[in-house]
């Protein structure tokens, strides 16, 4: 249980700030208001959504077949680290498995 009196110490921090009861971002905001709707939605051709949607997949290509080769070149880095470490202990005679 140790380490709760720290969080609920942090928890009581935050709801006594003060700056959040300055805050008057929200202040004029309703429903009905049209300025305060949020994000405007405009309408766009499907022209223009075939051209974003043909650039995402491109980029998502792109980045998949950069991971792909990183993963590639890693397994094999891993590899030969891996054979090397086989032949440092085989050839050294004090810390071989052979018992000679």
């Amino acid at each position: 249980m140790g380490g709760f009196g720290s969080a609920q110490g942090m928890i009581t921090a935050i709801k006594n700030n003060n700056r959040r009861k300055k805050r008057e971002v929200y202040d004029g905001w309703t429903e009905s208001d049209k300025e305060s709707q949020g994000i405007k939605v405009e309408p766009v051709s499907e022209k223009t959504l075939s051209e974003i949607r043909k650039k995402m997949k491109k980029q998502q290509q792109v980045t998949f077949i950069k991971n792909f080769i990183i993963a590639i070149i890693g397994l094999i880095a891993f590899f030969f680290f891996i054979q090397l470490v086989f032949l440092y202990f085989e050839n050294d005679p004090g810390i071989g498995w052979n018992p000679y």
